[in-house]
């Protein structure tokens, strides 16, 4: 697959001067990976464009822009639009592809019009991630130049990012965040590691028998249906977690 043949769609990083938005709360329902470990796909909060997710094409694409993270309509179950958000130094979240491994950096690259959003094998110091409402996030995240920049959605055939007025959660500066797997460590046996995944609006897991599945308002659900998008609780004898159904 070369550049030519992708959507011109990828992400990019805009100068961020001023927000009038006051930053919220750190929304617990973006969990950070520890013991249990969260893929999530990072999809477009931008109207129309919700089914677009992160995805780190790593060597099929030509080489100079082999580092760069594009944004295309993916499978869920696509291990390269997979990522998992990890802790770093001052509340940031880190960043990484569960495919290559890769790190989305912070430091972006002049490409045309647009500042490309660019991979790292480690060590980038992450993001400040801030809820704009309805399940969006906004992460920003300052570079080595000193300016303190959002990651973005871009046109890199369209003309240079303006910043909207407000953070509203539909605006290309907004992120959001669906799991499809949960490892949890739960198994049915001590050396067992019990798996959640989500897909075609279906909830499964493998590694532990003993579960159920429930939805916002408590009442147990079937577990081999597609289900409607919400917010639903896989039951485990140990643990319980929320899964979103995008």
């Amino acid at each position: 697959m070369t550049y030519k043949s992708l959507k011109t769609l990828s992400l990019g990083i805009a100068l961020l001067a001023s927000l009038s938005a006051r930053a919220q709360e750190f929304d617990s329902e973006l969990q950070l990976s520890t013991d249990v470990v969260y893929w999530y796909r990072i999809c477009s909060a931008a109207s129309g464009m919700e089914s677009y997710a992160m995805t780190d094409l790593d060597s099929e694409t030509e080489e100079d822009i082999s580092y760069m993270v594009h944004l295309l309509p993916t499978e869920t179950d696509d291990y390269r639009s997979q990522w998992k958000l990890t802790a770093g130094e001052d509340g940031k979240v880190i960043i990484t592809n569960r495919a290559t491994g890769s790190q989305i950096s912070n430091i972006s690259v002049n490409n045309g019009d647009h500042n490309a959003t660019w991979l790292s094998s480690s060590g980038t110091p992450g993001f400040t991630a801030t809820s704009l409402g309805d399940y969006a996030f906004k992460l920003e995240g300052v570079e080595d130049d000193g300016v303190n920049r959002c990651l973005a959605l871009a046109d890199i055939s369209g003309e240079a990012l303006t910043y909207p007025e407000s953070g509203e959660s539909t605006s290309f500066v907004g992120w959001k965040f669906f799991p499809v797997e949960i490892q949890t460590g739960i198994g049915s046996t001590k050396a067992g590691r019990a798996t959640i995944q989500v897909k075609n609006k279906r909830i499964s897991v493998s590694g532990c028998s003993e579960w159920q599945l429930f939805n916002a308002e408590g009442e147990e659900m079937p577990r081999t249906v597609a289900l409607p998008t919400g917010v639903y609780m896989v039951k485990m004898p140990q643990k319980s977690f929320k899964v979103a159904i995008p």
